[in-house]
């Protein structure tokens, strides 16, 4: 890794912390602007790395702005959580794209897919119900939400890479902890519980594009 992803990663590192403490002292004005420029530090990190593939990258900085795209819809006043989902469901299929540009090792690929498919057994059942009973028309983009999102940590593990696999897990949870929290009962600690694994997940995604 150079010199300047580090210090950019440093620099994004900071940032985040700054829109955790934004979370938890529930600063609204602090994250509508740390936020998003953690998924903008991300990007720069991303193209300041010397990949082991360009394509993948260029999926990635895709990925990252559309996850940026959702961020913001998701944390306005106004719901726009079907917007949110959209541009996440389209980041999913960008991250995709990008693993598809490595080599896919089918035994990774597997165990990664059945661990996916057993993380889905114990949060969407509850997350169903809840969706069923109070926003119905909301039960199918989730559904297929999810399935690209399984599709997606599968993808990870074919890469072969674990740094991959990890990221796409924490975003994986950090999202079945935000559903969790919006439909089904409030977690303790709630949107920090969300935010955190978030951020990991999304840097690690990024620097697996040097694993």
């Amino acid at each position: 890794m150079s010199g300047t992803a580090l210090v950019l990663l440093a620099g994004t590192g900071v940032v985040a912390i700054a829109d955790w403490v934004a979370v938890v002292a529930s600063t609204r004005r602090l994250e509508y602007v740390a936020k998003p420029a953690v998924m903008i530090g991300l990007i720069a990190v991303a193209l300041a790395l010397r990949p082991t593939s360009p394509a993948e990258r260029a999926f990635f900085v895709i990925a990252l702005a559309l996850g940026m795209a959702s961020d913001v819809f998701l944390m306005l006043p106004k719901d726009m959580f079907v917007a949110g989902l959209v541009a996440a469901l389209v980041e999913h299929i960008a991250y995709i794209a990008g693993f598809r540009a490595r080599n896919v090792n089918v035994a990774p690929l597997a165990i990664a897919f059945v661990v996916a498919l057993a993380s889905v057994a114990v949060f969407l059942p509850p997350i169903y119900r809840a969706l069923r009973n109070s926003s119905p028309k909301l039960v199918a983009p989730v559904i297929v939400y999810v399935a690209v999102f399984v599709v997606m940590v599968a993808s990870a593990g074919g890469t072969g890479s674990l740094v991959a696999l990890g990221g796409a897990l924490l975003f994986f949870y950090s999202d079945a902890i935000l559903a969790w929290n919006r439909f089904v009962r409030p977690v303790p600690s709630g949107r920090i519980v969300n935010i955190v694994p978030y951020h990991v997940g999304e840097a690690l995604l990024v620097l697996s594009l040097v694993t």
